[in-house]
């Protein structure tokens, strides 16, 4: 009896191993669908385009293995499909229909793949309005999971930053398709000043200019230029006593994009203040600020 068994069990261990690299091999190659009677390109396929950093072969591949696919390459214990699967899905233009496949992996364990959930909701939100997601009979639930879920991201202060920054990107392209998801108020106060400039530049078009006026007195240099050009292109109003516009586009660190947003309020300004720091800047600002004096000057100039 123990022969036998024996015996069985020297067969099942040699039919494995006979049929593993069969699998494998089936993995990697084109399969037939037994519904549609069509060829089938491996998943291996997309993994490789996205090793090889090939968007239009990644983008090929996508399209045809199809949402349905897709949604299983998410589910793969490979997590370099997984992956694959995530930077190839906002290139298929019914990959808005993964949304609620995607948004779960921003609670995976792999911070790869949290981050690349992210980026990918967020591109699949930054080209979806509500009309185009009714288009496609995306559910309101499915939406409203993937906004509160990039919203959680943006406010968790473990999350790397450069995830955080990704979501609340995501939040402020998403529009209308994520409103009242993006709260600005509590990234203010977050303790990585890329997230709070961030959040400033997230701010709603009409907010009342308390925060952003409270944002020009942030102990980092960039979040308060960047206060300062948001203030400039909604021609807010400064009070008495606020720190004023020149003083913010010459700070050492102000990113040369808020410089160049604070331009139109210095060069119409009469205080000679901010006529002395346009000079300063025609004359030491960086290239990029340099050219747009140049350029708002000629605008001014035309009749």
């Amino acid at each position: 009896m123990k022969g036998t068994r024996l015996l069985s069990l020297v067969a099942c261990a040699a039919h494995l191993a006979w049929s593993a690299p069969a699998s494998a091999a089936e993995a990697a190659r084109p399969t037939v669908n037994r519904r549609t009677g069509l060829f089938e390109i491996p998943l291996s396929d997309l993994r490789k385009a996205a090793v090889r950093s090939d968007r239009v072969e990644l983008a090929r591949a996508a399209g045809r293995l199809g949402p349905a696919r897709l949604a299983k390459a998410l589910a793969d214990p490979d997590r370099r499909l997984v992956l694959a699967a995530l930077e190839g899905i906002p290139l298929l233009p019914s990959g808005i229909l993964l949304l609620d496949r995607v948004a779960p992996l921003f609670a995976s364990a792999d911070q790869a793949i949290r981050a690349r959930a992210v980026g990918t909701a967020a591109a699949l939100l930054a080209d979806s309005d509500p009309e185009r997601l009714a288009e496609w009979e995306i559910p309101a639930q499915a939406t409203r999971w993937a906004c509160h879920g990039l919203a959680a991201v943006a406010l968790d202060e473990k999350e790397q930053v450069a995830t955080r920054l990704l979501a609340v990107q995501g939040l402020a392209d998403a529009g209308r398709a994520c409103a009242g998801s993006l709260k600005p108020a509590p990234l203010l106060s977050s303790a990585a000043p890329e997230i709070r400039r961030a959040a400033v530049l997230a701010l709603p078009a009409d907010p009342s200019a308390d925060a952003l006026l409270g944002a020009t007195r942030d102990r980092d240099e960039r979040v308060a230029a960047a206060a300062g050009a948001q203030l400039c292109q909604r021609k807010a109003k400064l009070p008495a006593g606020a720190r004023p516009l020149h003083e913010l586009a010459l700070a050492r660190n102000a990113e040369p994009e808020d410089v160049v947003d604070m331009l139109p309020c210095l060069m119409g300004a009469t205080d000679l203040a901010a006529q002395k720091a346009v000079e300063d800047l025609r004359e030491h600002g960086p290239a990029a600020v340099r050219d747009a004096i140049k350029a708002e000057a000629a605008k001014r100039l035309k009749p």
